[in-house]
C-alpha cells in the first residue's frame, strides 16, 4: 500500500510542478488557459475557476495545461491564442515546465541536505578495496585514486563511473604499499539492467549485521552486532578475511572467537556451498556503518547544486551511451520500477524520499526538453526553426514530425513497460 501511496504523491507533486509552470508563462504571456489537468482519462474532480477548469484525472501518469488556438492547424481567433504569441514566447511557455522541475530538483537536494540524512561511511570516503576476486586486477588494500585520468575522490563516485561503463576497460591508478601503480580492470555488465559491474567489495569491519533465516549462522546462533575476532586462530580486522577464510574452508567446520556485549564467545559453524555465488558461505552479512550528514541552510543551497549538478552530468553521460550503444537499454526504467523505488524511499525516511523525488524531477526536467516531437524540446525545436525562418512551419512538415514523435514514444513506453514486467519476473 505505501508503494501505491507513495508513488501518486511522488508523481502527483512532479507533474503538477511541471504543468505550474506551462500555466504561469503562459498566463504571464496573457494567453487564455481553458483547462489544467492533472492525470489523465477520466475526471475525479472538476472545480471551474475564473476562465479556467482545474482538473484531477484517474491515470496519474501525465498531466496537461490546454491553451486557447493551441491547433496549429487551425486560424487564430483571438490575440490570446497560443498561436497568436510571437515564437519566442511560445517557447518560454513550452520550456517553463522543465524549467520548474529543475528548479525543484535543486530545492528538493537541498532540503534533504538542510534535514539531513545517512549514508553509508564508505560511500563517502576514500575508495579502498576490502575484497576483490581472484581474476580482478585490483588486489585487498588498493586506493583507487583516478579513472581514465580523472581523479575519483569516494567509493560512490567510483561506483557511477563503473554503472556508466559496462563491458568496458577502465584505465585505473591506484596506490599499492605505498607506491601508484597504473593498471588496467575490465568491467562486467549486470544482464537484468545493463549497468557496469566489478568484483570488489569496500573495505569494512568484520562486524556482521544481518542473519540469513535457517542458515549455518542462525543454527550456530550468531547475532546482529557479532564482531568476528578470529576464524580458525587467525586475527581477523576487516570482512573481506572473513569472506575468505569461510570459501577457503571448503566446507569444514570453523571455529569463530567473536565479541558480543564485551565478552569473548567460541562459535563451530559448518559453511555450506552456495550454488548462486559458488563459494562455501555460513549466511551472514557485514553492518554497514552509517553516517549522518547534515549541514547549515547556506551550505546545503551549495551542496544541493553541487548534486544537482553531479546528477545532470550522470543524465547526458547515460543519453550519450545510449546513443553510441555503450550502454544498455534494458537500464531504462518506467512507472512500475519508479513506484517500487518510491516505495523503498517512503519505508526508509522523509531525507530518502525527497531525494527520490528530486532525482526523478531532474529526469523528468532533462527528459522533456529531449528535443524530441510531442515533447517540450521538440516543441522548442520547431518554435525555434519557425523564429529563424520568419514564417509558419507547413501543416505538412508538423504533421510527419509528430506522427515520428509519437511512434519514438511509443516505443519507449513498450520497452521501458517490458523491462518493468521483466524486472519483476527476476
Amino acid at each position: 500500500m505505501i508503494t501505491i501511496v507513495a508513488f501518486i504523491i511522488a508523481i502527483g507533486i512532479l507533474i503538477t510542478i511541471h504543468e505550474a509552470g506551462h500555466f504561469l508563462a503562459a498566463k504571464f504571456f496573457n494567453v487564455k488557459v481553458e483547462t489544467f489537468s492533472i492525470g489523465f482519462g477520466p475526471p475525479i474532480f472538476k472545480k471551474k475557476s475564473g476562465e479556467t477548469e482545474y482538473v484531477v484525472a484517474a491515470i496519474p501518469l501525465g498531466g496537461y495545461v490546454k491553451m486557447s488556438g493551441e491547433d496549429p492547424n487551425e486560424p487564430v481567433k483571438s490575440e490570446r491564442d497560443f498561436y497568436a504569441k510571437p515564437p519566442w514566447q511560445r517557447i518560454v511557455i513550452a520550456l517553463a515546465g522543465p524549467i520548474m522541475n529543475l528548479l525543484l530538483t535543486i530545492i528538493l537536494f537541498s532540503t534533504v541536505y538542510t534535514i539531513g540524512k545517512y549514508v553509508p561511511t564508505y560511500s563517502i570516503k576514500t575508495p579502498k578495496v576490502g575484497f576483490a576476486s581472484t581474476n580482478s586486477t585490483l588486489k585487498q588494500g588498493d586506493i583507487i585514486e583516478k579513472v581514465n585520468k580523472k581523479p575519483v575522490k569516494t567509493w560512490q563516485e567510483f561506483e557511477k563511473i563503473v554503472a556508466l561503463n559496462p563491458d568496458k576497460e577502465l584505465d585505473i591508478l591506484i596506490k599499492r604499499d605505498g607506491k601508484n601503480v597504473n593498471i588496467k580492470v575490465k568491467t562486467g555488465k549486470n544482464e537484468k539492467n545493463g549497468t557496469g559491474t566489478i568484483d570488489i567489495v569496500p573495505a569494512l569491519k568484520p562486524v556482521i549485521g544481518k542473519i540469513i533465516k535457517n542458515s549455518p549462522a542462525e543454527k550456530a546462533k550468531l547475532k546482529n552486532g557479532d564482531i568476528i575476532l578470529s576464524i580458525n586462530g587467525k586475527e581477523i580486522t576487516g570482512w573481506e578475511q572473513v569472506v575468505n577464510e569461510i570459501k577457503d574452508s571448503n566446507g569444514k567446520e570453523i571455529t569463530l572467537i567473536i565479541l558480543r556485549d564485551g565478552k569473548r564467545e567460541e562459535k563451530k559453524v559448518k559453511p555450506q556451498y552456495n550454488k548462486e555465488h559458488k563459494k562455501y558461505v555460513i549466511g551472514i552479512v557485514p553492518k554497514i556503518d552509517q553516517t549522518f550528514i547534515k549541514y547549515p541552510p547556506f551550505e546545503a543551497v551549495k551542496m544541493g547544486t553541487k548534486q544537482f549538478l553531479s546528477q545532470s552530468t550522470l543524465f547526458f553521460t547515460f543519453i550519450k551511451k545510449l546513443v553510441t550503444g555503450n550502454a544498455s537499454f534494458k537500464s531504462l526504467g518506467g512507472p512500475i520500477m519508479i513506484a517500487q523505488v518510491a516505495g523503498k524511499a517512503a519505508e526508509a525516511g522523509l531525507s530518502s524520499f525527497l531525494f527520490f523525488m528530486g532525482f526523478i524531477s531532474l529526469q523528468l526536467g532533462y527528459f522533456n526538453l529531449l528535443p524530441l516531437p510531442v515533447l517540450d524540446g521538440g516543441l522548442i525545436v520547431m518554435f525555434l526553426i519557425e523564429w529563424i525562418r520568419g514564417k509558419p512551419l507547413s501543416q505538412k512538415f508538423v504533421e510527419r514530425f509528430q506522427q515520428i514523435g509519437f511512434a519514438l514514444l511509443g516505443i519507449l513506453m513498450i520497452l521501458v513497460f517490458y523491462n518493468d514486467i521483466m524486472r519483476l519476473f527476476h
